[in-house]
């Protein structure tokens, strides 16, 4: 590592700073309730610096939200490429990624919760957690549909298997307070893997 960072590493870790700092403040209390002071200290910067990376408190809240949907999206849109084997492999390999990344992402769940709960005041964003949602139904259904021609999962609405999935892993995020190193997150993947009926639970039975 160099003994000095350059000015371009020195701008970007002080906007990761402030950018997590955020993430955490707003989802404790709020937008209204989180004063870009509050942002600034956390982050250890001065006030004038949170509005040299970001123009405005609802241009941060904003990237909040954003950037990290942007960050996880390869792991939701690209099943086909990300897990291999048969439909009932995918599943379960796509499972221990995601229910692993969002274990580990209780802050910004909670965060997201704020916009869903208010489509009325956080329109824009609203329709790009929407929109992400629904595009994730649409890649995972053909792998659904697949397995439940091979027997190895329930029939029924692909779209209802895969949004009863992700309001699973988002929900036990929010509401267990474990570590993502507990025990309690293998069991929860088995939970996770229930949902889309395989014949046979093979993590239960290893």
């Amino acid at each position: 590592m160099p003994a000095s960072l350059s000015v371009h590493e020195k701008k970007k870790r002080k906007r990761t700073a402030i950018l997590q700092a955020a993430v955490k403040l707003f989802s404790e209390n709020g937008f209204a309730e989180t004063p870009v002071a509050a942002i600034a200290k956390e982050a250890g910067v001065s006030f004038g610096t949170v509005f040299t990376y970001f123009e405005t408190k609802e241009v941060l809240f904003h990237a909040t939200i954003l950037e990290p949907l942007e960050e996880i999206k390869p792991y939701f849109y690209d099943i086909e490429e990300r897990y291999s084997g048969s439909p009932l492999e995918k599943v379960k390999g796509m499972i221990l990624c995601q229910v692993e990344l969002f274990s580990k992402r209780k802050e910004y769940l909670r965060l997201i919760q704020q916009v869903l709960a208010r489509p009325d005041r956080y329109p824009d964003l609203f329709k790009e957690l929407d929109d992400f949602v629904n595009v994730f139904i649409d890649r995972l259904a053909p792998i659904i549909i697949k397995g439940q021609e091979e027997g190895v999962f329930y029939k029924g609405s692909p779209a209802l298997i895969a949004q009863s999935y992700l309001s699973l892993i988002n929900g036990m995020r929010l509401t267990f307070i474990d570590e993502y190193t507990n025990l309690f997150w293998m069991d929860m993947k088995i939970q996770a893997l229930r949902l889309f009926g395989p014949a046979h639970n093979e993590w239960e039975e290893s």
